[in-house]
């Protein structure tokens, strides 16, 4: 079928960043669907966005719909035909309903039976003739988060469209949309542009070659590099903020970066707070000398090169010289007193409405944090945490978060400095909404990262995950108010990172009795809901994917045990290497599970001790004292955590031996208490690897 690509353009007043993001998440998808949805065959499809426009490109769209084939039932064979094969009236009527006649019709068996029927082909229609429809269809299935209507149609949209371009081929797809006829006439950029600028046919790189001489770079990830390859060469910035990147690259059509000064007095202010003035306010990059300390310089990505250079320049020194100025008194009238003077005012912030204010939140914390000290194993972190759990929200209170809410933790740890607190407590304040990005590797975390500051993000994370869990707010399906889930991957982040070997449950068990009575939920079905939400939070973090080895792997290594976190991670990690290094061991100790495990399935009594005395078989006295003589091994090797090594021995151990057990010996017999022993004896080799290790019985297929 002939093919021919299709170019769209939306010109519109300039969008908000919200709107460019949710264009790139979903416009290929959005396209993809009523194409495939239509039997419109294509090649690539491609989306960018400027704040001005956006454009969509189909390469080698089908000419017209491919042909449909729909086979539809009539009545039964029986009830079709009389005697001599003559058609009933059953059949007739069907036939004249449907538009068909008797040479079209054929038998066709069913699942009901045998019934006549025929196959309908349904021709397609021109592609130029449903694509108008189409392309309206596609703009209305995007759901931006703001639309505003401003013409008589009503058409909604997040700015009022000025131009449409609409061309399959060369040919304009003539039809209105928001009260604009589409046609062929684009527009460049608005100050630094000629216009019109006519686009004579569909062709992806000439368009954009055309939007460039007139100062539009379309493609986002384009103005993303050329900011950031000016920044490192022009400004000598090695270290710059990638979100801002993206922000700016989408408020222009063509960056172009100037830069601009402060005065060197505001270099006293904290670096975090001298770069969130220039980012919130005025989209502006902070710059860092040769040593990576902040200087006294900042960069602005204009909307293309402008004459007057030098009075933009002094626009933005004066509009940051303002803000700065402001953030220095914020900073001067909260350093007036000591941080912990701040703790009282607490109360007079709510924290998740029935679960009490802020103030009685720090309390939690604090009981929390000497549990969480215990149970690890850093009894000698005990004072310091409590101090840091003390102190950690009262920068809330503050002018200066008050004013810039991402400082939070950042401004609780230059208080802290500047109230005489020490190091690792001002430090761990800082650190206590770190990661910042669920993405980041957990080996890079424990580099960047204090003890003191991971602790106490565990203890942070859980009193809002236990009290949420308790009021009945769990995340479900894609709503999570809360950021829940985040929180949950974020603990476990910390405790991959840094190993820390605790109880859950028993943490959670701590936190429950902190919320005293403000809870539903008892104690039980918070651990319950908890633990199942933190098992998701694993296999997000291990990034395996259901239906998988490494997810199964999983799902078996969690079923043994889960309580302790950092094992859980230790514990698939060697078992996911050796299934795939040497596989041949995996598959022997994989086998006696699963052949264990068989045996044991449906049994319902109670199984005591292995008794000597009921064997039967030479080969269940073997079985059995190869149990007793290597189970202290397995056992020392289960409490030194050796993972791998218990597995290999594990295998090697059992593996041939119960083979031949197999072979010679029925477990299942008639005579009750030889069936329980053996069962018994069955139990006691299966055990010795699953209740520690992992139930590999649930892999679903397992190869030498």
């Amino acid at each position: 079928m002939p093919t021919t690509s299709l170019l769209i353009e939306i010109g519109t007043e300039e969008l908000p960043m919200a709107s460019l993001d949710l264009v790139y998440a979903v416009g290929v998808e959005n396209i993809r669907k009523p194409l495939s949805k239509n039997r419109l065959g294509h090649k690539e499809i491609y989306v960018e966005a400027t704040p001005r426009r956006l454009a969509f490109f189909v390469e080698d769209l089908a000419s017209a719909q491919a042909e449909e084939k729909t086979t539809i039932l009539g009545p039964a064979q029986d009830k079709a035909y009389e005697g001599e094969g003559k058609p009933t009236p059953a059949l007739t009527g069907f036939l004249h309903s449907k538009k068909a006649s008797l040479r079209d019709v054929k038998i066709q068996e069913t699942p009901r039976g045998r019934y006549v029927a025929f196959e309908k082909i349904t021709k397609g229609e021109a592609t130029v003739k449903i694509l108008p429809r189409l392309i309206t269809e596609i703009l209305s299935s995007f759901f931006f988060p703001k639309t505003m209507r401003w013409e008589k149609s009503a058409f909604r949209f997040p700015r009022p469209i000025r131009w449409v371009v609409a061309l399959y081929g060369k040919k304009i797809l003539s039809f209105p949309l928001a009260g604009i006829k589409a046609g062929r006439v684009s527009y460049g950029h608005r100050f630094l542009g000629a216009r019109p600028l006519p686009i004579q046919k569909a062709d992806w790189k000439e368009y954009q070659r055309k939007l460039k001489s007139q100062h539009v770079i379309l493609s986002l990830k384009e103005r993303e590099n050329l900011i950031q390859k000016r920044l490192q060469k022009k400004f000598h910035q090695k270290d710059f903020d990638s979100d801002l990147v993206h922000e700016t690259a989408q408020l222009v059509e063509e960056p172009f970066l100037v830069q601009g000064k402060f005065s060197g007095t505001y270099r006293d202010l904290p670096e975090e707070v001298l770069a969130t003035c220039m980012k919130k306010y005025q989209k502006i990059f902070a710059c860092h000398d040769e040593r990576g300390h902040l200087a006294n310089r900042f960069v602005a990505v204009l909307n293309g090169r402008r004459s007057d250079l030098s009075r933009i320049q002094q626009d933005y020194e004066n509009v940051l010289g303002s803000r700065l100025r402001d953030a220095q008194y914020f900073y001067e009238e909260d350093s007036k007193e000591p941080l912990e003077r701040k703790v009282a005012r607490l109360r007079e912030l709510v924290f998740l409405g029935r679960l009490g204010t802020m103030e009685e939140k720090v309390v939690r914390l604090r009981g929390l944090a000497s549990d969480l000290s215990h149970l690890s194993g850093h009894q000698e972190l005990q004072k310091s945490l409590d101090r840091v759990a003390y102190l950690s929200k009262a920068d809330l209170v503050t002018h200066m978060v008050g004013e810039f809410p991402e400082l939070q933790g950042i401004m609780g740890r230059e208080y802290a400095h500047a109230s005489g607190e020490s190091g690792e407590v001002a430090r761990a304040i800082g650190e206590q909404y770190l990661p910042k990005n669920l993405g980041e590797d957990y080996k890079t975390l424990s580099k960047k990262l204090s003890l003191l500051g991971a602790l106490f993000g565990i203890v942070d994370r859980l009193d809002l995950l236990v009290g949420a869990f308790g009021m009945g707010l769990d995340p479900t399906g894609s709503e999570d108010p809360y950021a829940l889930r985040r929180a949950g991957g974020i603990l476990i982040k910390l405790v991959r990172s840094f190993s820390l070997r605790f109880s859950i449950s028993k943490l959670i068990q701590e936190s429950h009795s902190e919320f005293k009575v403000r809870l539903d939920a008892s104690v039980e079905e918070v651990i319950k809901k908890f633990t199942d939400f933190l098992r998701d939070r694993v296999a997000f973090e291990l990034q395996v994917k259901s239906g998988t080895r490494s997810y199964e792997i999983l799902q078996s290594v969690m079923k043994s045990s889960f309580d302790d976190l950092a094992d859980v991670f230790e514990r698939f990690g060697a078992l996911h290497e050796l299934s795939s290094k040497q596989p041949n061991v995996f598959f022997k100790t994989s086998k006696v599970v699963e052949r264990t495990s068989n045996i044991l399935k449906g049994v319902k009594e109670a199984l005591h001790s292995v008794d000597p005395k009921l064997f039967q078989d030479e080969l269940e006295k073997e079985l059995f004292g190869l149990l007793q003589k290597k189970e202290p091994e397995l056992k020392a090797a289960l409490e030194k955590k050796d993972y791998d090594g218990l597995t290999r021995l594990y295998g090697e151990t059992f593996y041939d031996p119960l083979h031949q057990f197999f072979e010679r010996v029925m477990v299942n017999v008639e005579d009750a208490p030889i069936r329980r022993n053996r069962q018994a004896l069955m139990k006691e080799i299966n055990t010795l690897y699953t209740d520690g290790v992992a139930d590999l019985s649930l892999l679903s297929q397992v190869r030498e």
